[in-house]
């Protein structure tokens, strides 16, 4: 019985930490695989600063979602959609902002 109570201990606690790390996982993959399609695409909203980084979040073949981190002062969920092998600025968020004006939180959360 105590080890039935441990095995189950120590599954529950794996179980949160992949539902915690696992989207940060998913990004890093996306943005090896696909990262270089967005370098330069933040300037399609023509008032962002080049990012210090991004990652990819969601990808798709016509859709993808991109977070663009400037310098430790803001971040930007910008989503793109794809027309005619290009990829067109869709939606774009700031997320967060060293100034106080964001719009909403969003996981995961990058600084």
């Amino acid at each position: 019985m105590k080890k039935l109570k441990i095995i189950t201990s120590v599954a529950l606690i794996c179980l949160v930490f992949l539902m915690i790390f696992f989207p940060y996982l998913k990004a890093e993959y996306l943005t090896m695989r696909y990262g270089d399609e967005f370098i330069g695409l933040e300037q399609q909203t023509g008032m962002l600063n080049s990012p210090t980084y991004h990652k990819v979040v969601e990808y798709s073949d016509t859709q993808a979602t991109v977070c663009y981190v400037e310098s430790g002062t803001c971040g930007n969920i910008i989503t793109f959609q794809k027309k005619n092998n290009s990829w067109n600025l869709l939606t774009w968020k700031t997320v967060w902002s060293h100034y106080g004006s964001a719009d909403e939180f969003y996981w995961p959360y990058y600084r």
